[in-house]
């Protein structure tokens, strides 16, 4: 496929709408190499989404925008709600610290367990989204830690006029949303300014927790369930603003996040009263989650051939929890972390160019259990008083992590690339990590192409929890901890052509060091009954990928994946993440010269493999001789339907003088399936209701 290297990389939000399939891959992408490159000769499995299908799907927030990409599932956990983009089936905790989330190119993490993303995936404020850039495979090669399995690069709108969006909803469960968007464009300056605004009383969550379940004494050991299920509304409250501006170079680009919901408590029981009955109704448990991201970057053509850029990041997490009743919260933590990057892209030749950059990586932080004393010993006062000197189950901690990369591309041909890459890490008490990155890309006149690709990745303990962490009988941290470690090889086949582009693409990963929780009853814990953290294990995965997008007509697209996965570990335990082992995706959309746009997407979850939950009827042991049972119902294979139905009233009537405003009515998962998520945290209760049955919100968009 021809390319036109003239092409602006930077396009407003009116082209994206016009741009044709070619236009669409030749469209400069920035994630995989830190460069400007074309989705077919980036190093790396690359998905992308448009405003445009953003706006056609329908969608409430990032959360149910990726959960329609190719190979991610979207998941939580009975704590965390909407927090885990799994991609690839690596999924194992309530965090994700396995995907590395990006705002335009700057990382969205934090140091006390590396993953708290709730903020972003349900309050990011999906209009001020130009497009969604995403890696499947190994990304630690420019971003270190967390770009284990994936990473996903949220890049902004850059405003090239003067705009202004409004759009609000109403819909099940009094759910209410209201967005604005802004761009300003004054000669050099370019602003652009979102907020999003959610609540909802929250559909209704019925499960069993772990307290349900009484032991026999009896041998061989016999599992029952005493107690019903008990049910709370999930409601939920987001906030979220982001502000990107651009001056002759100099960007400023922040976002601030709050997300708040309904829960089970963090050990995956129901807070309720003293002697409470079977039937009543659970204490409320509310967790908090705010997330702030400042950057500053300038970025100068020094010659030619050499572009620097320099940046300074600032993540600061807060993650609370709290019983309603209660004026303290057993789990308060904030992390402030700082990343200096400086960045360099050099043309050496027309057919040879690099980036070389340097890192510097300041994690601070502290958490803090407000429900007890300092000593540890329990704070009585809960209800009456708040607590001024509490329990520091992770005293103050604060590391420097330095890292260098590397990455030259290479020409010789005009259908071959080669791109060879490593990224150094010093993580503080450990030896030097490397990342090393090879591929090779092929690919004619007549759109066909491949890909053959492999890197590694890595995931360093975090400084705040799996390192530092100290409660009593409950859990340790540890100091020693090495580096998770990922190799994966890649093969990829794609074709592209005027109405349509596919791809194929087949990967395996070696895992090794993944860090684990012990059993209490260990003997490898330093002490006696409580779990700790340790570097245990080793995991073989493989999979395929596909995905298309076909432009059938001018009124006709559609967009399409399969993603297929299994996995072995060195204890012999398959498909361990419980995630689907299938799945599969289709959307279609129509549009027509009236304003009316009609699309409808829907996703096929196969059922997971056997996270040998404790109270799960597949994890009986040889000796049993009582009924097989399951805490909650087990995972079944669910489509998951959505519909989005728009009408531009101004392109409806024919007519300028009548105001550009959009109705619209979205309807979320048709057919009322019931979704149970795996629960891989504590893996004692099998599953946990995971989504809402039928629900349907409808609004209008107004642009200026």
């Amino acid at each position: 496929m021809a390319q036109d290297s003239s092409m602006d990389s930077t396009y407003t939000d009116t082209q994206l709408y016009d741009m044709s399939l070619e236009d669409l891959l030749n469209l400069k992408i920035t994630t995989a190499s830190k460069q400007e490159e074309t989705v077919r000769d980036a190093p790396g499995i690359v998905s992308i989404v448009t405003a445009k299908e953003i706006e056609s799907y329908g969608a409430t927030n990032l959360a149910e925008v990726l959960d329609r990409v190719a190979g991610i599932y979207m998941t939580g956990s009975y704590t965390l709600t909407n927090n885990l983009p799994v991609m690839r089936g690596e999924s194992s905790a309530h965090w994700a610290t396995k995907v590395l989330i990006l705002i335009d190119g700057r990382p969205y993490r934090d140091s006390y367990l590396g993953g708290t993303l709730m903020a972003v995936m349900n309050a990011y404020p999906l209009e001020a989204i130009e497009r969604l850039e995403i890696i499947r495979g190994p990304g630690s090669v420019l971003y270190g830690t967390n770009a284990f399995t994936g990473v996903i690069n949220i890049i902004l709108k850059h405003a090239g006029k003067n705009e202004f969006r409004m759009s609000t909803r109403y819909g099940s469960f009094n759910t209410r949303q209201a967005q604005v968007y802004s761009g300003i464009k004054y000669k050099d300056l370019t602003l652009d300014a979102s907020v999003n605004l959610y609540t909802t009383n929250g559909w209704q969550f019925t499960a069993r927790d772990e307290r349900a379940i009484i032991r026999s004494k009896t041998v061989p050991v016999f599992d029952s369930i005493v107690n019903p299920a008990r049910t709370i509304n999930m409601d939920r409250n987001d906030v979220g603003a982001s502000l990107r501006a651009d001056y002759k170079g100099l960007t400023v680009n922040t976002f601030f996040g709050r997300s708040s919901w309904q829960a089970m408590n963090n050990a995956s029981q129901w807070v309720v009263p003293a002697n409470a009955g079977p039937n009543q109704t659970p204490t409320r448990f509310e967790v908090y989650s705010d997330k702030v991201l400042g950057d500053i970057g300038y970025k100068k053509d020094i010659t030619s051939f050499w572009t620097s850029s320099l940046n300074l990041t600032w993540n600061r997490t807060r993650f609370d929890l709290s019983q309603a009743d209660f004026k303290n919260r057993p789990v308060v933590t904030l992390a402030n972390d700082l990343l200096a990057e400086w960045s360099n892209t050099i043309a050496i030749r027309s057919d040879l160019n690099g980036v070389i950059g340097f890192m510097l990586n300041n994690q601070q932080g502290s958490a803090n259990d407000e429900t007890k004393n300092a000593n540890g010993t329990a704070f009585t006062q809960n209800k009456e008083q708040h607590n001024e000197d509490p329990f520091y189950y992770v005293p103050h901690w604060n590391e420097t992590w330095y890292s260098g990369y590397a990455q030259l591309s290479y020409t010789p041909f005009d259908y071959l690339r080669v791109v060879g890459g490593v990224q150094a890490n010093k993580v503080t008490a450990l030896d030097m990590h490397y990342s090393p990155r090879i591929a090779l890309i092929l690919k004619n006149n007549s759109g066909f192409g491949g890909k053959l690709l492999y890197g590694s990745a890595f995931r360093s303990a975090t400084p705040g929890g799996e390192k530092a962490i100290d409660i009593p009988g409950v859990l340790r941290g540890n100091p020693d901890l090495l580096p998770e470690e990922v190799s994966t090889s890649e093969v990829q086949v794609f074709m592209a052509k005027h109405k349509f582009e596919t791809s194929i693409n087949y990967f395996r990963s070696e895992q090794s060091n993944e860090i684990v929780r012990t059993a209490a009853n260990d003997p490898a814990n330093e002490i006696a009954n409580t779990p700790q953290y340790t570097n245990r294990g080793s995991k073989t995965s493989y999979g395929i990928e596909a995905e298309g997008k076909f432009y059938f007509s001018s009124h006709w697209n559609s967009i399409a994946s399969f993603a297929f996965q299994r996995s072995k570990n060195d204890a012999g335990y398959k498909n361990y993440g419980g995630t689907p082992l299938y799945m599969a995706k289709l959307g279609v959309n129509y549009e027509n010269a009236r304003g009316l746009d009609v699309a409808v997407f829907n996703t096929f979850y196969s059922t997971g493999g056997n996270i040998h939950a404790k109270f799960s009827s597949e994890n009986i042991p040889a000796n049993f001789a009582g009924t097989p049972t399951n805490a909650n119902p087990v995972m079944k294979p669910v489509c998951y339907l959505t519909a989005n139905v728009k009408l531009e009233l101004r392109e409806f009537w024919q007519n300028p003088d009548v105001p550009n405003v959009t109705v619209f009515c979205y309807g979320v998962n048709l057919l009322n399936q019931k979704v149970y998520y795996p629960e891989f945290s504590r893996r004692n209760i099998n599953t946990y209701q995971g989504r809402a049955g039928f629900n349907i919100h409808a609004g209008l968009m107004l642009k200026v």
